[in-house]
């Protein structure tokens, strides 16, 4: 068909003037383009935007007629699926052309970023939009989108908190801490990556994780953990260590059990500072190496203190410090 005859067609057809034959022609033409589209010959068919524009309009004035067809008549006939074929193969083809023109600008999706943050002394959980869980450790920051996209989840942690994130083969979690990121499909599992702290463990409970390291756009992949195991990254030298965890330990704080196992009294003074909204001051920060290994399960400060005394042998007196924040000075007893 020669380029005349077919802008001819191309026209009554928009006017709704083809006859049955000329109809039958056309679409019989067109229909040849759905098994070779990439055969459109401008020189024959005319501009494909252009082209397309045209019959744009009228095809979908004649979906509305094809309903009203449809529904009269029952059975499937080759007609009429003929002309729903041309329809939609005309509705892929305008929206690729006007697409590709620029006419069709895809508006991005604007996300929508929230933000929670945990002070000394509290904890907060976060529940996001695909229902997945989060429980926000003390002095911990947590980004998150209001809504997640079509095609992956992610959050940035800054501290630490225990996911459980619910289970989409078709959406990775991610979580980026520092320059790690963890990616889940569905697990449970914890984070701690505190900015002080040069150390950012990633323990998992239940299902599977990939660690990886992004560093000046390169990412690399740390290690795979499986249920039961804790990776512990080095951010000064770049090393990991893969090995098992104490459930208590790596995630009890979620429940206000705190235990430590031969830890250094300095790590658990830090971890306690963040759990009662506190300062501890040594006057001999020697002691700070010192090893203990105590369980405090829904414990007062009091307690806590009273306890820290027992084991260190050191004594304490309460202080008022900046801002009205609590601090306990420990100190050896010379009498």
């Amino acid at each position: 068909m020669d380029k005349q005859k077919f802008s001819i067609l191309i026209e009554k057809y928009k006017r709704g003037k083809c006859s049955l034959q000329e109809k039958e022609l056309l679409e019989n033409y067109l229909e040849s383009f759905q098994i070779n589209p990439g055969e459109w010959i401008e020189s024959e068919m005319g501009n494909q935007r252009a082209t397309g524009e045209k019959i744009y309009s009228q095809i979908m004035k004649n979906i509305n007629e094809e309903k009203k067809n449809y529904f009269k008549e029952i059975y499937f006939s080759p007609a009429l699926l003929k002309r729903a074929a041309i329809i939609i193969f005309f509705l892929i083809l305008v929206s690729g052309v006007l697409y590709v023109s620029g006419l069709f600008e895809q508006k991005s999706v604007s996300i929508v970023w929230n933000e929670s943050v945990t002070p000394y002394g509290e904890k907060s959980t976060i529940t996001l939009s695909d229902g997945s869980k989060v429980i926000l450790n003390a002095d911990s920051k947590l980004k998150y989108p209001e809504q997640f996209n079509n095609s992956i989840r992610e959050v940035y942690l800054e501290g630490e908190a225990y996911f459980e994130a619910h289970h989409n083969i078709g959406k990775p979690f991610i979580v980026h801490s520092k320059n790690l990121s963890t990616t889940v499909l569905g697990t449970k599992f914890n984070i701690s990556a505190y900015s002080e702290n040069k150390i950012i463990a990633v323990s998992l409970l239940e299902g599977k994780v990939k660690v990886s390291r992004s560093e000046k756009g390169k990412t690399d992949d740390i290690g795979i953990l499986k249920p039961k195991e804790k990776l512990l990254y080095n951010e000064e030298n770049n090393s990991s260590s893969l090995g098992v965890f104490d459930s208590l330990e790596a995630i009890g704080w979620k429940d206000n059990i705190y235990k430590f196992d031969n830890e250094p009294l300095g790590e658990v003074l830090s971890r306690l500072e963040r759990a009662f909204d506190v300062k501890f001051k040594l006057d001999d920060r020697s002691v700070l190496k010192q090893k203990i290994t105590i369980k405090f399960e829904k414990k007062s400060l009091q307690t806590v203190v009273d306890v820290i005394k027992s084991l260190t042998g050191l004594d304490y007196k309460i202080l008022k410090g900046n801002n009205n924040k609590k601090e306990i000075l420990f100190y050896k007893n010379t009498k």
